[in-house]
């Protein structure tokens, strides 16, 4: 972030961006939790599946929180100049770490100690 932009006051009075990107940090946040918890009771039944799921996880929250920080300040600089905002790649990516939770918790059903 700039000197110049750290000192201007935010976009909207209401914080409506501060409080999206907010939102994606906990959603994000939630996610690599879960991720974490079911990663941890799949490591008695399986720990080479474990590992590589709570790896791709690992990963793919990094890419997500990236992709969050820099959709924020690029929302911000085009909300100042009143052009349309980023695309949905964002959504993308916090789908698929869902569908990555999803499949993490099927293993722990399926597979047996």
């Amino acid at each position: 972030m700039s000197a110049r932009s750290a000192r201007l006051p935010p976009w909207d009075p209401g914080l409506q961006l501060e409080r999206t990107t907010l939102a994606w940090r906990r959603t994000v946040l939630s996610g690599y939790g879960a991720s974490l918890l079911i990663g941890r009771l799949l490591l008695d039944r399986s720990p080479v599946v474990a590992v590589a799921l709570a790896a791709c996880t690992t990963a793919l929250v990094a890419v997500i929180g990236a992709r969050a920080a820099l959709r924020s300040r690029t929302a911000d600089a085009r909300l100042r100049r009143k052009e349309a905002l980023p695309d949905a790649r964002l959504y993308v990516a916090v789908a698929a770490l869902i569908l990555l939770v999803g499949v993490m918790a099927l293993a722990v059903v399926v597979l047996r100690p």
